[in-house]
């Protein structure tokens, strides 16, 4: 799906809940993996953040390298925008983890996440042709990108058995 051939274009004002998934230690896979190998790994990181994106009625607005931009509020606005997010970037993480790939086995990978929301003006497209891209102008876009560089990986617990007693 292309943007422009779905979506408005007229640029609006929206509340917005602005995701960056950033694959933890791509730089290094470089210098381990042919470039190949590397380009699979990173195929297979972004596929589970489109899947998982999807299922939470999210939207991929950019894959730059091993990350993706996401926003959710927009084009398609839910009252609970913010939790689909939140629960969107655990299951990324989630998923990530399990992955199996030629740069190891599942536990191997990991993924920094990083939401904000707030007010912003999206709908303009910028760019032309295979760089065209729907622009968000606010502070949450700017602190979304910032984050995932100053967390650690989103790492989400294995659940415990739960044992009952006398059974």
């Amino acid at each position: 799906m292309q943007p422009h051939e779905t979506i408005a274009t007229r640029p609006e004002h929206r509340q917005l809940t602005i995701m960056f998934a950033d694959m933890v230690g791509s730089t290094a896979l470089g210098t381990r993996f042919e470039r190949e190998d590397v380009r699979e790994v990173e195929a297979k990181f972004r596929d589970c953040i489109k899947v998982l994106v999807d299922r939470f009625d999210g939207f991929v607005a950019r894959y730059m390298g091993d990350g993706a931009l996401v926003y959710f509020g927009y084009p398609q606005a839910h009252e609970d925008d913010a939790e689909r997010a939140i629960r969107a970037g655990l299951a990324i993480a989630e998923a990530v983890g399990r992955l199996d790939t030629i740069a190891g086995p599942p536990g191997t990978l990991n993924a920094r996440i990083g939401t904000a929301t707030g007010l912003a003006i999206v709908g303009d497209l910028v760019g032309s042709g295979a760089s065209l891209e729907w622009a968000v102008v606010g502070e949450a876009a700017n602190l979304a990108n910032r984050l995932p560089s100053r967390r650690r990986p989103v790492r989400v617990p294995r659940p415990r058995p739960t044992y009952l007693e006398g059974v």
